[in-house]
């Protein structure tokens, strides 16, 4: 009989994203549940020998749900970022489509990585991903509505922390900042609460005010994730710095050390912003989202000291007709 601890070792995934191929291999399933008896059955495989099988699932529509065991993760987001490429550089291919796709697997990586325990390698594949969006992002010239479109409605860590990256980039572009800082500044923003990966899940996912107490559990957060995104090597500085530093306040009174004005890197100032904004927006078990003239509202009058107030003053001009 199949057990929940075996079943946890599956991951369901996206057929679409092995149509391509790749250089390594490894085996998709599907699932059986029998009287009760959970099974993972193998389908086929991402051997070449394979392909015309899953083609044909695609062309006919697949009906079914299809998985693959965790050790092959990273070789599935390697196959998925791949597919990404193929399908930006496909002309026929329409932009919002293309958005939908890299926010797919944004959102994946960093799911398996909050929810699942996933290794940090998981997050290297991120800044490739975000390469793609970026590309996408500045051909379409979209603005933050474009941003609004895409991203998921109710928050999660994960998804909170794919629609940050995306207003981090989206800022970057709209500022005229240039290509790598753009890229940086949205890495930075998808990466910024990688440290919540290390607190107690019962109190990220609480419903409702956290005690003294429990805040200051909660804190330890921003730490923790320059900690562990320095730990990486693979990351710039100001990357590391907008995870640390996303909850210093301009005015003074934020975490981890009190941080004041230009002491707290521009891109964490940025960050700041975006982190609050999507967090307004977004619906929580305990409250509605709101809309965005009210966030900005709120923002401006009751937060006022917390940002920046040219970077602030940026972002509500930029926002423009998409009020």
């Amino acid at each position: 009989m199949g057990t929940a601890t075996e079943e946890n070792n599956y991951r369901e995934i996206n057929i679409e994203f092995l149509a391509k191929g790749g250089d390594e291999g490894f085996d998709i399933f599907y699932k059986t549940d029998d009287y009760g008896t959970t099974k993972f059955i193998k389908f086929a495989s991402t051997e070449r020998k394979h392909q015309e099988k899953i083609m044909r699932i695609l062309e006919e529509g697949a009906d079914q749900d299809y998985y693959i065991h965790e050790d092959d993760l990273f070789k599935y987001y390697k196959y998925a970022t791949n597919s990404l490429k193929s399908v930006m550089a496909n002309p026929d291919v329409p932009l919002q489509v293309k958005t939908e796709k890299i926010y797919e697997v944004s959102k994946g990586v960093m799911k398996e990585f909050f929810e699942n325990n996933v290794s940090e390698k998981i997050l290297e594949s991120s800044e490739e991903v975000m390469e793609m969006m970026e590309d996408c992002m500045s051909t379409a010239e979209a603005g933050f509505h474009g941003i609004a479109a895409i991203t998921s409605k109710d928050y999660y860590t994960y998804t909170h922390s794919v629609n940050v990256g995306l207003y981090c980039m989206t800022f970057g572009l709209k500022r005229g900042m240039t290509k790598n800082d753009t890229r940086q500044l949205a890495l930075g923003g998808m990466l910024h609460d990688v440290g919540k990966s290390k607190i107690d899940h019962a109190l990220i996912n609480k419903d409702g005010k956290l005690t003294d107490e429990e805040f200051e559990q909660v804190k330890a957060h921003a730490d923790e994730g320059g900690k562990i995104i320095s730990g990486m090597g693979c990351f710039a500085g100001n990357v590391v710095r907008m995870a640390s530093e996303h909850h210093e306040k301009f005015k003074g009174g934020g975490y981890p050390l009190g941080k004041i004005g230009n002491e707290i890197h521009l891109y964490a100032r940025i960050c700041k912003i975006m982190d609050v904004y999507d967090a307004l927006t977004t619906r929580r078990s305990y409250k509605k989202a709101l809309g965005a003239f009210d966030t900005l509202i709120i923002m401006k009058k009751q937060m006022a000291h917390d940002f920046d107030p040219d970077l602030m003053q940026d972002f509500i001009r930029l926002m423009g007709p998409d009020l």
